[in-house]
């Protein structure tokens, strides 16, 4: 096998364990939801096309880049869409075509962010990177702060504006320069964040408050927030001529719509019986919804996968290590292991309380407190084995830095399985419930095996090697032409979907059509 083919042969692999990765990623995102649920199948993507890429460079930064890839796709976990799946299980044209060409926008918005994000990782120097450390762990202090002293509840109900996240994008600009005032040295990283915060508010004010435009009545209108983020991020880079970067951005923000749009499609052809769903009950009742958001993770993931591995990965020329890891390693497996866990397992207690599975009381003790004494302990003991790594001084972890990436993604990944699992449990007697978590386990096993196959030893590298800036990372013509293709797959699967059934489907909802079908 020459090197060319077996870099071709190398790079699918990487991209299918991309696709999987995403995917059980984003069946926890279905379970835990918003941004916090969003992080996980960020974490994942980013460690799969880390370790699939045969770089050194990008393996030693593996948990930067978990960590980018957990806060990108953490954005777009504001955005509302569950009343716009119901706009396409209507059975007018219109409503269904508004609906699809919305998760187009939805989709697209959370990749293209993320991408961006997670692009960051590897096309900007270590010492640019380690000046977010102090910037981020204090916008989380705030944060924090804000929501157990009641302050973001406080605001949010003061000040409805349209029930937007206006308060999360309004102190990220306070904090962020606040610090930058403080800590002169953080000031890149300071400005960029309240670039973010300020394109946020842009998109709002223009779009929702002075366009009056607005996706899901009475739903959040956070989707205008996100739409100026996301300019406000490319504008960076077009502003920094990283256009490697942009190019990942730009093949993210495609593949994320495509994957919310055909995702969607397959679950309304299970809410409508359609063909051999009807005619074979072993294909009824398999809880499609959760198939929808599986399969968008899978064709997300296999998209931004794609961007990374094929385009950038050959020909990236590797970034200046120019500091020696730091702080943001550190801050990044804090937040992965104990942040991230605690804001999405936390969520099991709660709900297996409501549904009465556990007792009210222990020894006069209520039940969840046992349960937060028992994450205190094991907190205790994640916080003591990364200030032990931190110092060199941890006989567990392995001793390349292939070998962490690999630990950090198998954590991450049975973590989640075994949460969501744990949380489904007690209501998993019916087919549905059963048959998807199974395919949990059956995918996060897959991923598993090929990311214990990879070989860990650097594939060789092409001699021209091009920098972030060049132009060669212009997106192309065929690149600008499926855009054409976009509007044809939106009325596509609108057709195909009022074909598919007569009546309206159960959770449907209706936007322009209301009076005709009334």
């Amino acid at each position: 096998m020459d090197v060319k083919t077996y870099k071709s042969e190398s790079a699918l692999i990487g991209i299918l364990l991309s696709g999987l990765a995403m995917s059980v990623g984003w069946g926890f995102r279905g379970d835990y939801g918003h941004e916090a649920g969003a992080m996980v199948p960020g974490a994942l993507l980013g460690l799969a096309i880390c370790l699939a890429s045969g770089r050194q460079d990008w393996w030693c930064r593996s948990t930067i880049m978990a960590f980018c890839g957990a806060v990108g796709w953490a954005f777009g976990g504001q955005m509302s869409y569950g009343k716009i799946v119901g706009y396409t299980a209507a059975s007018s044209f219109p409503d269904v075509a508004y609906g699809y060409a919305c998760l187009f926008l939805i989709g697209a918005l959370w990749a293209g962010i993320g991408s961006a994000i997670l692009a960051l990782s590897v096309t900007k120097s270590r010492s640019y990177l380690e000046n977010f450390a102090g910037p981020l762990v204090a916008l989380w202090l705030g944060w924090f702060a804000m929501d157990i002293s009641g302050l973001t509840e406080w605001l949010a109900e003061t000040w409805y504006l349209h029930d937007t996240d206006w308060f999360a994008a309004l102190s990220a600009l306070l904090i962020a320069g606040a610090y930058a005032i403080v800590v002169p040295r953080s000031r890149p990283a300071c400005f960029f964040i309240m670039l973010l915060a300020s394109g946020w508010w842009a998109g709002y004010i223009i779009l929702t408050c002075l366009l009056g435009l607005h996706m899901t009545p009475p739903r959040s209108d956070n989707w205008s927030g996100c739409v100026g983020l996301f300019f406000a991020i490319v504008f960076y880079l077009v502003r920094k001529q990283n256009r490697a970067a942009l190019n990942v951005t730009l093949f993210g923000f495609l593949a994320g719509g495509i994957g919310f749009a055909v995702g969607d499609f397959f679950n309304m052809l299970g809410r409508a019986q359609w063909g051999p769903i009807g005619r074979f009950e072993a294909l009824q009742g398999l809880d499609y919804w959760k198939w929808m958001e599986q399969l968008f993770g899978l064709i997300m993931g296999l998209g931004v996968g794609l961007a990374f591995l094929r385009h950038l990965r050959p020909k990236l020329a590797p970034q200046d290590e120019d500091q020696a890891s730091g702080n943001l390693n550190t801050i990044g497996l804090i937040f992965l292991l104990l942040v991230m866990m605690w804001a999405n397992l936390h969520k099991n207690a709660i709900n297996w309380a409501k549904g009465k599975h556990i007792p009210e009381h222990l020894f006069g003790i209520p039940a969840q407190w046992w349960f937060l004494i028992v994450g205190l302990f094991l907190s205790a003991m994640i916080l003591i084995a990364i200030i032990r790594h931190r110092r060199q001084d941890l006989p567990l972890a392995p001793p390349s830095d292939f070998g962490r990436g690999q630990l950090l993604f198998l954590i991450i990944l049975w973590i989640a399985v075994a949460g969501a699992f744990a949380q489904a449990l007690p209501g998993m007697a019916g087919k549905g419930a059963f048959f998807l978590h199974v395919t949990f386990w059956i995918t996060g096993g897959i991923c598993s095996l090929i990311v214990l196959v990879l070989s860990g030893k650097p594939r060789l590298q092409p001699e021209a090697q091009v920098i972030a800036s060049d132009q060669f990372w212009m997106p192309g013509l065929r690149y600008w032409i499926s855009w054409l293709l976009v509007p044809a797959l939106i009325i596509l699967l609108a057709y195909l979907t009022v074909s598919s059934h007569d009546e309206i489907l159960p959770g449907s909802h209706l936007r322009f059509t209301k009076d005709m079908q009334q």
